[in-house]
């Protein structure tokens, strides 16, 4: 087993390779990341005659799903350009992208297929809010706007997504298990293991409770805010007046009653959804969990019979969220351990968190109290990757990288050679559990 790990900007893209030459493409990254580092090594496997056997869509996020339209965007371009030469046009231009792989599966839980109620209200409230939320000048509001305009524009993006898969056009089968024909449906935890040739697939979330909860809370969020939008549109109009004529000064608008998009500690309702995987092959276990959150995560790593004595030890985590702390506790740390931590973010949005790391480093080296649980993970090497590193970042994304390694490097000092880590500065680096 392989896992070759992608610069992907602030996003996530992994592409896992098994013994026996199957391939699943991890998410997508950002559009521009797919294009620079992902596309060229993709084109060669194309090259080689080989084949892209799963895309997998952790969730809507556009780090997540920018890079997989932009795959199917590419694909698409090349069917076009194959079409204009088999009709005789010999002045269609060749695609300036390498073309993929062929693509024989999609896995998308797909927003508006999640959010079947009220769903065209949400999106319009999302973003109505945005733009007035970015223009208060308030650092917190200004994140949260932040956060309702990508998902605002995530879901087009997500929307093209299926219509590019679909029949119509590349006839990509989405949501479909290998080997079967059903209708596509939503992918949700339980039933045994997918097997993909030599991979067994387990989906671990999200569970039908975590759907639930999602769809209640985007409904009594529509209910609680249609009003405060308005108001708050309304508020910023006779600030923005005020200023310009001189009767005021603009100030940060004092909101702190807004009730923003329904989350969990912090993390945003698609993120809580995340289609979450363990993929295995001879004994060797990866972990993919998106933007899981940890408490919910670890729901589903019990529901799913993973956690039979409180802790489970992997060969490889895909730390979820970038390393985000709100994605991240010492009591996920205690109850779930691994040889390998692969950190996806290049600094964005202080991703991955120091705090995070301080407590990742805690749950294998740290005070008893913190230590992972699993007798696997006591004594045991382990390192960290990460997807790319300070020199390959500018302004305040390389300052907090170059703070990252430094970290990290204190961390491997200390460990009494248990820890070892790995900064990529190449398109991709390869992780062989």
């Amino acid at each position: 087993m392989k896992l070759h790990i992608y610069q992907s900007a602030n996003g996530d893209c992994l592409l896992l390779e098994s013994a026996g030459g199957k391939r699943i493409l991890c998410d997508g990254g950002m559009s521009t990341s797919l294009e620079t580092f992902v596309a060229p090594h993709l084109g060669r496997l194309r090259d080689d005659g080989e084949e892209l056997d799963l895309v997998y869509v952790s969730h809507i996020d556009q780090d997540h799903i920018g890079g997989i339209l932009r795959l199917l965007r590419n694909e698409l371009d090349w069917r076009v350009f194959d079409h204009q030469r088999n009709q005789g046009n010999h002045h269609a231009r060749e695609p300036k992208s390498p073309r993929p792989p062929p693509i024989r599966g999609l896995w998308h839980n797909a927003f508006r297929d999640q959010i079947t109620k009220n769903r065209g209200d949400i999106e319009d409230l999302l973003v109505a809010a945005g733009p007035a939320l970015l223009a208060t000048q308030h650092e917190e509001l200004i994140e949260l706007g932040d956060r309702f305009l990508t998902i605002a524009t995530s879901i087009p993006e997500a929307l093209e997504v299926t219509k590019l898969a679909s029949d119509k056009l590349l006839g990509i089968p989405i949501n479909q298990r290998p080997g079967e024909t059903d209708e596509p449906k939503l992918l949700l935890a339980g039933g045994a293991a997918i097997r993909l040739g030599d991979l067994d697939i387990t989906i671990v979330g999200p569970t039908e409770k975590e759907l639930r909860s999602l769809r209640s809370g985007w409904d009594e969020w529509l209910r609680n805010n249609r009003q405060k939008v308005r108001d708050l549109n309304e508020r910023l109009r006779r600030r923005l007046d005020e200023f310009a004529t001189g009767a005021g000064v603009f100030k940060s608008t004092d909101l702190g009653e807004w009730n923003g998009v329904p989350d969990l500690d912090g993390v945003t309702a698609p993120n809580v959804a995340s289609l979450v995987l363990l993929v295995e092959e001879n004994g060797k276990r990866v972990l993919l969990t998106g933007d899981a959150q940890q408490k919910v995560l670890l729901d589903c790593l019990r529901a799913a019979g993973l956690l039979p004595d409180g802790h489970l030890h992997l060969d490889v985590l895909k730390v979820q969220h970038h390393g985000s702390e709100h994605n991240w506790d010492d009591a996920f740390g205690r109850a779930v351990s691994a040889d390998h931590y692969v950190f996806c973010g290049n600094g964005a949005h202080g991703n991955p968190e120091p705090s995070v790391l301080q407590k990742v480093f805690d749950s294998r080296l740290g005070p008893e109290a913190k230590r992972a649980t699993s007798p696997l993970a006591s004594g045991r090497r382990f390192k960290w990757w990460f997807s790319t590193d300070a020199s390959l970042q500018s302004g305040d994304e390389r300052a907090h990288m170059r703070a990252v390694e430094a970290q990290v490097r204190d961390f491997a000092s200390r460990s009494n050679c248990l820890m070892s880590f790995e900064f990529s500065r190449d398109d991709f680096v390869t992780l062989e559990p």
